[in-house]
């Protein structure tokens, strides 16, 4: 192993005896003071609502290159068949 993965594993193996203590020693607050509130809703269906319309607009752009990579294999297609006959090109 390379000695900088060999530290990163000692150091990861040490860990949990070293953050143990830190974690045990952090008050924690009385259940009656944690409850849920209507700002953690609202962050919770703003992320809902963003990742949907990411999504839509993700799905139209993949279609709309799709449907240009389709446009482009036909236009060869075209081109390769007036080459073959020895036609001009009417875009030129």
């Amino acid at each position: 192993m390379a000695p900088l993965l060999t530290d990163l594993v000692l150091l990861a193996s040490h860990l949990p005896g070293v953050v143990a203590p830190i974690l045990q020693a952090a008050e924690t607050p009385k259940p009656e003071d944690v409850k849920a509130g209507w700002t953690g809703a609202a962050v919770l269906a703003g992320l809902i609502v963003a990742v949907v319309l990411l999504l839509v607009s993700m799905s139209r752009h993949v279609r709309k290159v799709r449907r240009n990579q389709d446009e482009e294999a036909l236009d060869a297609e075209l081109d390769a068949e007036r080459a073959a006959r020895g036609e001009a090109d009417p875009a030129q």
